[in-house]
């Protein structure tokens, strides 16, 4: 599990969640766009929520490994709607300097830092 800091606020989600989410403000950073994402999440007695977060070019977004609860939020259909996502959102690509694949990108592009 990790947890997502944004703009004061915190959020427990699965790792595959908060990497997805982290790796398309990354994309969409780099086309100057953004996009509302509904995070999937438990609320404070263990139900499913979603929190609303607005990602884009000032995106401050931090994670942070978190303790592991066998009620880890998993949302596949999640994680593939964020790379269709990233896949539209222009063809700048984030530069990272681990040399990751992008959510979405397509290994053999270059990446720029277009802006």
């Amino acid at each position: 599990m990790k947890y997502i800091h944004y703009n004061g606020t915190t959020i427990l989600t699965g790792d595959e969640i908060a990497d997805a989410v982290a790796e398309y403000a990354a994309v969409l950073g780099a086309n100057g766009r953004t996009d509302t994402v509904h995070v999937p999440t438990a609320d404070a007695h263990g139900q499913l929520i979603r929190a609303t977060l607005l990602i884009g070019p000032a995106s401050q977004i931090v994670l942070e490994p978190a303790p592991e609860d066998e009620l880890e939020p998993e949302s596949p259909e999640f994680v593939e709607q964020l790379r269709r996502g990233a896949r539209s959102a222009g063809s700048a690509q984030p530069v990272h300097a681990e040399g990751d694949d992008v959510l979405g990108a397509d290994s053999e592009a270059p990446a720029t830092t277009e802006r």
